[in-house]
């Protein structure tokens, strides 16, 4: 296999005949890949509380309804994804889902967006 960039960068191509040995399981996938939602967890609602805090006490109060409006939109978020995964539970990549559903333009817009997630 010829030396390059990518090689030494990621590594070698796994075969399939080895990526089963290879794949990370629950146990330790869950705490390497699931620490960034909790440390957004842990200073977003000390950041909420800081920027209301500047109001007084109006603007402490409204932390309630703040966190009840927050809670309405992750359960909607968690039934759109609910939904989706029960219509596409092979393969249902954002940009499949946007295209099936909303058309080709969609699609490529959450491809794209996708990417320039990842890289940032």
């Amino acid at each position: 296999m010829p030396f390059s960039l990518v090689n030494l960068l990621v590594g070698r191509r796994v075969a399939n005949r080895e990526a089963e040995s290879r794949k990370i399981g629950v146990l330790a996938g869950v705490p390497s890949m699931g620490l960034d939602g909790l440390g957004s967890a842990a200073y977003g609602p000390e950041a909420a509380l800081t920027i209301l805090a500047a109001a007084g006490v109006a603007g402490l109060g409204a932390i309630g309804p703040i966190t009840w409006a927050i809670i309405i939109l992750l359960a909607i978020l968690w039934f759109s994804y609910w939904q989706t995964v029960a219509a596409y539970p092979s393969n249902g990549g954002s940009y499949i889902v946007a295209k099936d559903n909303l058309g080709t333009g969609a699609g490529l817009l959450a491809g794209t967006a996708l990417m320039v997630d990842y890289m940032l």
